[in-house]
């Protein structure tokens, strides 16, 4: 077994300013939620890895220290999803310690989502519709704690091979 994680603090004051949700991508391509606990997409755009996937998929990128309420809002962004004439598929993204609430509130709009991508979940995730897709490594020299960051190109990679 290997050393003992230890998870980034996502309690910074800065990560908190700036909007609560980004959106970039075309409207009725297949949207992909991402739901971020440490705060990324600081200054009105998504994260620069994950621009290469907006001209094919609609990118709804949620920073949860930005907006308290964020469980209402994605079941906002799911409720709206299922009103959509032509709901375009939709798939979840999340980390670490949200990952669990984040899967019970797929549960209620389960026939909507067609996964939740976790990368490093605190705790082990049982949903027919949710996988881990990344991990930080667990050793001494990892230079990432965890969780990783979804703006990282290794998250972006295996998102873009789960949705397509």
């Amino acid at each position: 077994m290997g050393n003992p994680t230890v998870m980034r603090d996502f309690d910074e004051p800065a990560r908190a300013t700036g909007p609560g949700v980004v959106v970039d991508g075309p409207a009725g391509a297949p949207t992909i939620l991402v739901i971020d606990p440490a705060g990324e997409a600081l200054h009105d755009g998504i994260p620069a890895t994950w621009r290469t996937l907006t001209d094919t998929l609609r990118i709804v990128w949620l920073r949860v220290p930005a907006a308290p309420g964020w469980q209402s809002t994605v079941d906002k962004v799911l409720t709206a999803h299922r009103d959509d004439t032509a709901p375009a598929r939709l798939d979840v993204v999340c980390s670490g310690p949200i990952a669990a609430d984040v899967v019970d509130l797929v549960r209620g709009h389960e026939h909507l989502v067609n996964s939740v991508l976790l990368v490093d979940p605190e705790t082990e995730v049982s949903a027919p519709f949710a996988r881990v897709i990344a991990r930080s490594d667990d050793t001494s020299d990892d230079r990432i704690p965890a969780p990783l960051p979804l703006g990282h190109p290794d998250v972006v990679n295996a998102v873009a091979e789960q949705v397509r």
